[in-house]
């Protein structure tokens, strides 16, 4: 995939520098909250990256969360139909405010995007589904500099609405990039790594090193690009379904899945779990001895419709 279409995007003012940012929020006596994950990305020309990776057309509704001072929102919405922002700070939701005045497309929502670890804040979801009924023939795209503490719930929830993203480029910690793409049997794959990959195809994009966020992380980040894959998604069927057995098998994810379907199934003493996970193996063909983790995500689709019977 290549990442050579620039956004009709202006270059914005004042720059975001890191003695800039340290000097507005001298102003309006703002401190970085650790606990938000409140980490700005002060280098523009990843700024632009990140924009530019989107591939932002003119119907596309964008959802920003996380908006900072309104640098990530200041650029999609010279590009997009419509961008809803979300920031949880309220002395951050002000200064992007200020910085987004004349942007008659954005919709600043402030307060949490979460209303809990599994569910997204009402108030935002009304709001995007307001912004993509005005704009019925635009794909939803994710484009973030996402806090960390709250970028795994953020991709987890929006995959699991009826509405996912079609097209998601953040910025997150490099550890999650690496599971959100990774493949069967690496030490990255998780859990994670087959609810995105059973719908996404994913790619890093670009290793971003510490000394380009203010504050600086403790950890490398990276901007990646998810792409959904709707005929995939679809052949899931029961999205909420899948989604937990997946976590509830990935719990044991060393252990041999036999035993783990089993003590799913209702435990080894009983006939049934041992006559389902029996109809499961034979079914798929699957090795005596396969964990979790050697398992691909199209391959995970199916070994959870076996498990619960679908046709």
């Amino acid at each position: 995939m290549t990442h050579d279409h620039e956004p009709a995007a202006e270059t914005p003012q004042p720059r975001q520098t890191t003695a800039y940012l340290k000097d507005l929020f001298k102003q309006v006596g703002f401190t970085i909250d650790a606990r938000r994950g409140q980490n700005f990305l002060v280098d523009l020309n990843l700024v632009d990256l990140l924009v530019r990776s989107a591939m932002i057309e003119p119907a596309d509704v964008v959802l920003e969360v996380g908006t900072g001072t309104g640098v990530v929102t200041e650029r999609t919405s010279a590009a997009a139909s419509h961008v809803v922002a979300a920031e949880i700070d309220p002395r951050l939701a002000q200064l992007a405010r200020e910085r987004l005045v004349d942007r008659e497309n954005v919709t600043l929502v402030e307060g949490d995007a979460l209303a809990s670890k599994h569910r997204f804040a009402p108030a935002l979801l009304d709001t995007l589904d307001a912004a993509l009924t005005a704009s019925p023939h635009g794909r939803l795209l994710l484009v973030s500099n996402l806090p960390y503490c709250i970028a795994t719930p953020v991709i987890s929830n929006l995959l699991a609405r009826p509405r996912p993203f079609d097209v998601a480029v953040v910025t997150v910690q490099r550890e999650m990039a690496e599971r959100m793409t990774a493949v069967a049997g690496t030490s990255s794959y998780n859990a994670l790594s087959v609810w995105v990959g059973a719908q996404c195809r994913g790619e890093i994009v670009r290793v971003l090193p510490p000394g380009v966020f203010w504050p600086r992380p403790k950890v490398e980040s990276a901007i990646v690009r998810l792409d959904i894959e709707p005929g995939r998604r679809a052949a899931i069927g029961d999205l909420d379904r899948f989604h937990d057995f997946v976590r509830d098998v990935f719990c044991h994810r060393r252990k041999v899945l036999r035993g783990v379907l089993l003590r799913l199934a209702g435990g080894k003493q009983t006939a049934v779990a041992r006559d389902t996970v029996e109809r499961v193996y034979a079914s798929l063909g699957l090795p005596a001895n396969i964990r979790a983790e050697d398992i691909p995500p199209d391959e995970f689709v199916q070994l959870a419709k076996a498990f619960f019977g679908d046709a």
